[in-house]
């Protein structure tokens, strides 16, 4: 399912790359013994911020030290004894949120003592106390923390006195499965804050003295976080290279929230929309990209880019009352991102919201749509598929046999020699066309190998090579005009075989990155058929 704000496949928030100079350190999550910082600034919602200087006499970034969770973990309520306590309230001071190595923390600070407290996962939808209104908090479990008697305000004097300045809502730095912590209450002394998590996960809740604390470390696996066997969060789909879209339909949605995050095995954008009808989208990999409507070069980091369109889609002023758009930015990144370099956002034109991901190249990725609320999540994997296992083995009449994948479709033979095209899906090849129709083609060329393997404009990389004992060249390259658009890669094998009647003839065996091709798989499917090729065996029939 999802996983940044909101699912229990695990949607993390969005975590921006903020350029602070070099001059503080960001250890709000490890400062302290309670590890989220022990002197914080809190006045910037979403984040929280300590000044340390390094031993050299300046400041850096740096990331959270190792901290090991609290409390026994659990699903159950927590609540202390004799809850709810009496007498007057505890005055809250300080609020915390911060991610570590294998949980989030979430602190409350008090002036004098901890009150009595209930931990519990509640059921949408969240309220206000006293008023009664709904709360928006993005997640997909939610963690309601109560203290009572306690206040963020001062009553025992003429005038009430704030005891807590700080944000009502907070983004955890480094947070892993917290998406946010947001205050839900401060009523005739019962303090409420309720935090939003991408799945429901184990707990531990103790307190600490020196200052009061309440403290609440959610673990990042279903196991309790300490190297058990939990699973963890999975990608919404095993991901492809190949484009792929989906139809939105209904009144158009609004976007309310884009986030991104990083988890084992993948990186993960997440676009959360409102409204009565569905988003579509549009994912794919391109070349150049270029903005909307200006058609102007867009600049995008990374090796690889990922055009990700959400269609259907209504402008911010159309938004429903309630209903808080989405407060765009240019550019998102994530901190501990593996393959997600940047979002860039292009904008929104004529019903199409443009976003381009930069990576660190062409990856798989799988694209999803999940409800209560809507989002769009598009997972981009860290790795590429494992290795192809060829199970089915074909022989061409021109005499050579070839292994392919159990799941791939081979062409019969009725417009081209039989065992020479090869796809994931079933396919026809079509008489007189040159359109690119199998994902890997072998063809025999009446050609001399020499002058096949003569260096082309466009050529990256060559690789001398032996197949079935034969002298073979690899060479990748793009193309620089002709049949496919320029910049097109394209792998591929030549291998000399014995004179014909009509002279030489060489065996040419290619995959070629054409949009509609999931271009890395199709390389490595190559490369197996390749190694697997024996040239000396007897045609069938």
């Amino acid at each position: 399912m999802d996983a940044t704000p909101t699912t229990r496949n695990g949607l993390r928030p969005m975590r921006f790359l903020v350029a602070c100079g070099a001059v503080m350190t960001l250890t709000a999550c490890a400062g302290g013994i309670d590890g989220t910082g022990a002197q914080t600034d809190t006045r910037s919602a979403g984040t929280t911020t300590t000044m340390t200087d390094t031993a050299a006499g300046g400041r850096s970034l740096s990331a959270p030290d190792a901290l090991s969770p609290l409390g026994e973990p659990t699903t159950d309520p927590v609540e202390s004894d004799g809850y709810p306590g009496t007498g007057e309230p505890a005055l809250l001071t300080d609020v915390r949120v911060a991610g570590q190595e294998t949980f989030d923390r979430v602190v409350l600070e008090f002036a004098d003592q901890v009150p009595g407290y209930r931990v519990q996962y509640v059921e949408p939808p969240i309220t206000a106390d006293g008023s009664g209104r709904t709360v928006e908090i993005p997640g997909e479990a939610y963690l309601q923390i109560t203290a009572q008697p306690a206040s963020g305000v001062d009553l025992s004097g003429d005038q009430p006195r704030p005891t807590y300045d700080g944000p009502a809502r907070i983004d955890p730095p480094y947070g892993e499965v917290i998406t946010e912590a947001v205050r839900t209450g401060d009523f005739e002394g019962v303090l409420t804050w309720t935090v939003g998590l991408e799945e429901q996960l184990p707990y531990g809740v103790v307190t600490l003295q020196d200052p009061p604390r309440l403290v609440v470390d959610v673990r990042h696996q279903a196991d309790g976080g300490d190297g058990g066997s939990g699973e963890g969060i999975e990608p919404v789909g095993p991901g492809a290279t190949d484009d792929v879209s989906a139809d939105g339909s209904g009144e158009p949605v609004l976007v309310t929230d884009v986030r991104l995050g990083a988890h084992d095995g993948f990186d993960r954008i997440v676009f959360e929309v409102a409204g009565e009808g569905e988003a579509g989208w549009q994912a794919g990999y391109v070349q150049d990209p270029t903005a909307q409507g200006s058609g102007e070069p867009i600049d995008v980091a990374g090796d690889a880019t990922l055009e990700i369109t959400l269609t259907n889609v209504a402008l911010p002023g159309d938004a429903p009352e309630g209903v808080q758009p989405w407060d765009q930015q240019e550019r998102l990144a994530i901190r501990d991102g593996q393959v997600i370099e940047e979002l860039i956002v292009d904008g929104l034109f004529e019903g199409r919201y443009a976003f381009y991901a930069g990576l660190t190249g062409q990856l798989p990725f799988a694209v999803e749509r999940f409800e209560d609320p809507q989002r769009i999540v598009v997972d981009v994997q860290t790795e590429r598929p494992e290795d192809v296992v060829l199970s089915e083995t074909c022989t061409s009449p021109a005499g050579f046999s070839v292994g392919y994948p159990s799941d791939w479709a081979v062409n019969s033979g009725e417009t081209v020699p039989s065992c020479s095209r090869f796809a994931p899906a079933n396919f026809n090849v079509p008489e007189a066309t040159g359109a690119r129709i199998a994902a890997t083609a072998f063809s025999i060329e009446p050609v001399a190998f020499d002058r096949v393997t003569q260096e082309r404009p466009g050529e990256m990389s060559r690789e001398q090579l032996t197949v079935d004992g034969r002298d073979a060249v690899r060479i990748e390259r793009e193309t620089q005009d002709g049949l496919y658009p320029a910049g097109t890669p394209i792998t591929s094998y030549a291998i000399p075989l014995e004179d014909g009647e009509s002279g030489p003839r060489t065996l040419v065996a290619d995959t070629v990155g054409l949009p509609a091709f999931d271009y890395q798989r199709n390389v490595a499917v190559l490369d197996a058929q390749v190694e697997s090729l024996d040239l000396d065996a007897e045609p069938e029939g």
